[in-house]
């Protein structure tokens, strides 16, 4: 059987080749807007996967309450090249695979931090992806995420992923409706990159 992480594009070839269009240089918009709405938040350890450069990141690790911010991805450069930012010393980058984290990966994290590592996946391995960031919260923590409903145009129609887009009843089918998490806020953020206003959502569950 093939493993999932054989299962999508070559990140590390494109991250070599820096045919990077999805990294904007800077955090989430959403992110920002909703740390400066929610003072205190998050608390803990946080585990951020498909983490590439690392700008949200180290957005988490300069908050106060931050003990940890666990940034995965797949890439060997793009940890290499995150972790030569400058930072707050709180942020850990690791090379690694979200559909086969170790042992000390389990019940670990008090959040989890979402943004287009949901969108870049195959469709397929979707489930794969609840539960791995279910297994890798304590229970009880919280998910929070930016997700790309509709990143579709003339020239990237739907199939033509990555990014992949989602509706909100899937999101409620996959995380709520599976008993593995309570979805608790739900809104389009009014901050965005360029070219995504309106066309995402941000979502907090908390892990059942």
């Amino acid at each position: 059987m093939t493993p999932p992480s054989e299962r999508t594009p070559p990140w590390e070839d494109l991250y070599r080749e820096n045919t990077t269009p999805w990294d904007k240089g800077a955090p989430a918009p959403p992110l920002l807007e909703w740390l400066s709405d929610h003072p205190g938040e998050p608390e803990g350890r946080v585990f951020v996967p498909g983490a590439g450069l690392g700008h949200d990141v180290r957005a988490l690790a300069a908050i106060a309450g931050i003990t940890e911010v666990v940034g995965l991805d797949l890439s060997p450069t793009a940890v290499q090249l995150a972790s030569s930012y400058p930072g707050t010393g709180r942020e850990t980058y690791l090379t690694g695979d979200l559909f086969a984290l170790g042992e000390t990966h389990h019940g670990a994290y008090d959040w989890v931090w979402e943004h287009t590592c949901y969108c870049a996946i195959d469709p397929d391995l979707r489930e794969d992806y609840v539960r791995a960031v279910h297994g890798a919260l304590k229970p009880g923590g919280r998910f929070l995420g930016v997700f790309y409903l509709d990143p579709y145009d003339d020239d990237h129609p739907p199939g033509g992923g990555p990014p992949h887009g989602c509706s909100l009843e899937e999101l409620s089918e996959r995380f709520e409706r599976s008993g593995r998490f309570l979805i608790e806020e739900s809104y389009v953020p009014t901050r965005s990159y360029a070219g995504r206003e309106g066309l995402e959502r941000l979502v907090k569950m908390r892990r059942i």
